[in-house]
């Protein structure tokens, strides 16, 4: 799992730094991504559990996004569209959403939403 933030004074160099490890990040060609957004205390609990998901297997990956300014313009609506309660999306092989997941979410739907985004069976 990678964590994107953005450093008090490090700003301009972290932002841009953070928008190259995302977007290589969703156009690896043989890895499903999962990309949380927001900082909370609950979409922490839910990064660890897509961790637990994703850092097992080499074909999955979750990047967490805690700064949004990360996001490229637009990007971060093409990703979630206009699900504002989703803290996490599913891409598939081919970067587009195939699942839209809440902080709320289980182990079952975070391991199913990588496997019908082609990310392998557990």
């Amino acid at each position: 799992m990678r964590t994107l933030s953005v450093r008090p004074g490090q700003e301009e160099r972290d932002i841009a730094s953070g928008r190259e490890i995302l977007q290589e990040a969703i156009d690896h060609p043989s890895k499903t991504v999962m990309i949380v957004r927001y900082h909370s205390p609950e979409v922490a609990r839910f990064v660890d559990k897509a961790a637990t998901r994703s850092d097992p297997f080499p074909w999955r990956e979750t990047v967490w996004v805690t700064d949004r300014r990360i996001f490229e313009p637009g990007l971060e609506t093409k990703l979630f569209d206009a699900n504002d309660t989703a803290c996490g999306v599913v891409l598939d092989l081919l970067d587009r959403p195939v699942a839209h997941l809440t902080a709320d979410a289980s182990l079952s739907a975070i391991d199913r939403a990588f496997r019908d985004a082609g990310g392998g069976a557990s």
